[in-house]
């Protein structure tokens, strides 16, 4: 990926989660976020692993990247993606994408915190833009008459919102994780997506009794191989593709900028979404999107 400028590859990321997202919402509907997430991690850590021994580059890794990659793996994908996808299931992609933007201001105000910078006038007035716009999107974001099963809630409302804020959080978390590691070092994306992935999936799998016990939905008699490709797709979209564009602009970019060229996921998910229901979506969900995404800006430029 030399060829591929780093904004290109940001606003790529940021495409490929919109489109993920959207083919998720299903899956993750009939088998449970957490389960999902499992299932989904299977392939995405197969096809990483073999991209990254194919061409060669597990080399890259040191003992300092390894444990900045596995401690992302575990907290952006295992718990992080295993709530995101609870959301999922609970609100829509819809929602639950605009819940995702959270991370923004959660990654801000831990840098600020943990690392002592500074928490600027700018970003606190980026922080309220985010959440105004999570506000105007959650609450008003449906039009009347609007009766597509990803605008349906399953359950409490207030319960899937913590879901989706417990997701931005890894995510928020995973990323401030991963980008030290490519720091002064030769790590590659690919590896370093590879490491993600491996060790998010060992996290499932030994969180597996403890999460999927306690999910409302009940694990269905058999797994049809369509749910197994649309499961494979999801996972090739959003994981081998759109988080290796994450690692990549990373890698190679201002890490505020990539934030807030990945942040415009919400607002090119609503265009998507108009597409295949064939409904368009309220003037709160576009407001709502394009104030998370002006907010991000003002946080992380």
């Amino acid at each position: 990926m030399n060829w591929l400028g780093y904004e290109v590859a940001a606003l790529g990321a940021g495409l490929s989660w919109a489109i993920g997202g959207l083919i998720a919402a299903g899956p993750s509907k009939a088998l449970g976020g957490p389960r999902f997430t499992r299932l989904r991690m299977y392939w995405v850590a197969f096809a990483l692993a073999a991209i990254t021994t194919v061409l060669g580059e597990w080399g890259s890794i040191g003992l300092r990247e390894f444990w900045l990659l596995a401690g992302s793996g575990v907290i952006g994908l295992a718990l992080g993606d295993a709530a995101l996808f609870t959301a999922f299931a609970r609100l829509g992609p819809r929602r639950t994408g605009i819940l995702f933007t959270a991370n923004a201001p959660m990654a801000a105000i831990a840098s600020a915190v943990l690392f002592g910078e500074s928490f600027t006038a700018r970003a606190v007035l980026g922080t309220l833009a985010v959440l105004l716009g999570v506000g105007l999107a959650i609450a008003f974001g449906t039009r009347p008459g609007q009766s597509h099963q990803w605008e349906s809630v399953s359950g409490s409302l207030m319960v899937g919102v913590g879901f989706g804020l417990l997701g931005a959080a890894g995510q928020a978390a995973g990323v401030l994780l991963a980008d030290p590691a490519f720091d002064n070092s030769d790590l590659t994306p690919w590896a370093g997506a590879a490491v993600r992935a491996i060790v998010g999936l060992a996290a499932l799998i030994a969180l597996r009794g403890w999460f999927e016990h306690r999910s409302v939905i009940p694990y269905p008699a058999s797994i049809s191989w369509k749910l197994i490709g649309v499961i494979v797709i999801s996972g090739t979209i959003a994981m081998v593709i759109g988080k290796t564009l994450v690692l990549t602009a990373l890698d190679r970019g201002d890490p505020g900028i990539v934030s807030v060229l990945v942040a415009t996921s919400p607002a090119l998910q609503l265009p998507l979404i108009w597409a295949v229901t064939r409904q368009r979506p309220a003037a709160a969900a576009w407001l709502g999107a394009g104030l998370a995404a002006a907010g991000t800006s003002l946080i992380v430029i």
